[in-house]
């Protein structure tokens, strides 16, 4: 499920945190090239030899799609959409504030600090999210979850829809731009993605089919106070499921830069998914429907656990293949 590192993670913490060190004292690796000059009197330097050299540090910091992150990095300095950018950056031109903001955050991104909170915001789908450090970054598979789930309701007339565990609110924010029929509720133990979810709601005009609550799911305790009564229609997740022995294998990206919180499914990747599954039990109304992103391991077990402990309850309807054709997504129905 996991790629493995080539060096431990210690080694990649400490090259991360010297470099990011190294930015916030305005050390930086200059560019040595010919500029012009700019019409307001600044100096300019042309895009295709500010990159020069930054293909090979990305490769030697072990970072493989490199186009791609030199393209993010010059779409978002020079405050454009990615794909109104040539891939030969064909008479663009940094300006020396450009330039040196180009340059720190591709040192950023040697230390491997994510694209994502480099640049403070990405596209999830067809809606554009505010990113924090600490707050999970959703994957593409997860984009491949979603569209699931809008496509089972798109038609359906009217959907109570809750999501345990949202971190920034981009899988209810995506339903909910696509589906204006679903109203949505979420629950979210980390304060600082609460408060982003939130955000992220005000922005894409969402606020008022969307609520928060920062709340952390235990066991008899699966629900805020004041949402202990309510039953929904639909309920989805995608709780943490990396087994806490793999930790040791995950990228730097996510050791450094992530909340391993939102990573950690204990001994079996599945100690989160139980307490969802329990709190599907008391807060799916009969037939609604429980969605599920798990590990690519998860879902026999998923259907295992069903016959043997949730008969009766929840039933196991299907399991649905990603891009890479790993089983990976979940859909359970409340007896």
């Amino acid at each position: 499920m996991l790629k493995y590192l080539a060096r431990p993670l210690q080694t990649a913490t400490r090259s991360a945190t010297r470099s990011l060190c190294s930015n916030l004292s305005g050390s930086s690796t200059k560019t040595t090239t010919t500029s012009t000059t700019s019409t307001t009197g600044g100096p300019t330097i042309e895009v295709n030899k500010a990159i020069n050299g930054w293909a090979d540090k990305l490769k030697a910091a072990g970072i493989q799609d490199t186009e791609f992150n030199i393209k993010c990095i010059v779409s978002h300095v020079l405050n454009r959409k990615f794909n109104t950018v040539p891939d030969d950056f064909t008479q663009l031109k940094f300006n020396s504030e450009q330039l040196a903001n180009f340059e720190r955050f591709l040192e950023a991104r040697c230390a491997r600090m994510p694209l994502q909170h480099i640049i403070g915001e990405w596209d999830f789908m067809d809606i554009t999210l505010k990113t924090a450090p600490t707050v999970f970054i959703p994957r593409p598979e997860t984009e491949e979850f979603v569209r699931l789930v809008i496509e089972n309701y798109r038609q359906a007339k009217h959907v109570n829809m809750l999501e345990v565990g949202c971190g920034s609110g981009a899988m209810s924010l995506s339903v909910l731009h696509a589906l204006p029929q679903v109203d949505a509720t979420a629950i979210e133990r980390s304060k600082v993605a609460t408060v982003l979810a939130w955000q992220n709601a005000n922005l894409l005009g969402l606020q008022d089919r969307f609520k928060v609550h920062n709340h952390t799911m235990e066991e008899d305790n699966y629900m805020p106070t004041e949402l202990q009564d309510v039953q929904y229609d639909l309920i989805i997740s995608n709780p943490p499921y990396v087994k806490t022995e793999e930790f040791q294998f995950l990228h730097p990206e996510v050791v450094v830069y992530e909340n391993l919180n939102a990573l950690d499914g204990g001994s079996d990747g599945l100690r989160v998914a139980r307490l969802v599954f329990d709190l599907a039990c008391r807060h799916l109304r009969s037939g609604g429907k429980l969605w599920l992103e798990l590990g690519n391991e998860h879902p026999p077990l998923v259907k295992t656990i069903m016959n043997l402990k949730y008969k009766g309850r929840l039933n196991f309807v299907g399991s649905y293949f990603d891009q890479y054709k790993r089983e990976r997504f979940v859909q359970l129905e409340k007896v």
